[in-house]
């Protein structure tokens, strides 16, 4: 993108704009843009929503934001509540807040420590996940996924200090896992199906698919399991 040629967009406080291409945008408070948006980089702090597709080379997002289409960027960072209506496409995606997305979810590597709602397939060629929260996927695919329990201090434990006795399940859960090397905690799921895989602690699933190495732990629920 030439930067020089396009002019950035800031929205502070409260206030609105129509879409279209820009170099920097920013909102700071609340605001609102109508249509598509084209630019180089996005950064929304408070409460932003855009009301039609995003495409953008760098996104970052903290507080409560609304995406209406699809996002697409070479590295998207959330660090708040963010609703996708459309799909998601990206080179580096990380999640430190609270992300749900309609449809698909597309990156060569994703990194979660927060929660999530994905509709559709997520598929990585890197899936990292630590599970402070409750996740749910309808497919999870990749070369390498690894979901670990979370061992420090989360968004669980954040929200559990501000509003204490709210229940929220910890956890991942997803009808289908595939991919070279996997390793699970905390997971529930219906068919895991791998070349290496590996059921850590507090995982229940139905069937185990593999082609060369199987393990679970002591405490895992694995009903079935095969080699393929």
């Amino acid at each position: 993108m030439e930067r020089q040629s396009k002019s950035d967009l800031r929205i502070n406080g409260l206030g609105s704009s129509s879409g279209g291409t820009f170099n920097y945008v920013q909102i700071n408070g609340k605001g609102e843009i109508s249509g598509d948006l084209n630019c180089s980089e996005l950064q929304i702090n408070g409460l932003g929503s855009v009301d039609g597709n995003v495409k953008a080379t760098s996104v970052r997002i903290a507080g409560k934001s609304d995406i209406g289409g699809d996002l697409t960027g070479e590295r998207i960072v959330i660090d708040g509540l963010v609703e996708i209506r459309g799909k998601v496409s990206a080179e580096h995606l990380e999640n430190r807040g609270a992300l749900r997305i309609s449809g698909d979810c597309g990156a060569e590597s994703f990194k979660s420590t927060g929660g999530f709602t994905i509709g559709g397939l997520l598929n990585s060629e890197k899936i990292e996940i630590e599970v402070y929260a409750s996740c749910t996927a309808r497919e999870i695919g990749g070369e390498s996924v690894d979901v670990r329990r979370g061992r420090g201090f989360g968004i669980k434990d954040f929200i559990d200090s501000i509003l204490p006795g709210l229940t929220w399940k910890k956890g991942l859960s997803v009808e289908t896992i595939e991919g070279d090397n996997i390793f699970i905690e905390d997971t529930t799921a219906k068919v895991v199906r791998g070349s290496d895989v590996r059921v850590g602690t507090g995982c229940s699933v139905e069937s185990v698919e593999y082609k060369n190495t199987f393990v679970a732990a002591p405490d895992a629920i694995v009903k079935r399991n095969r080699k393929i």
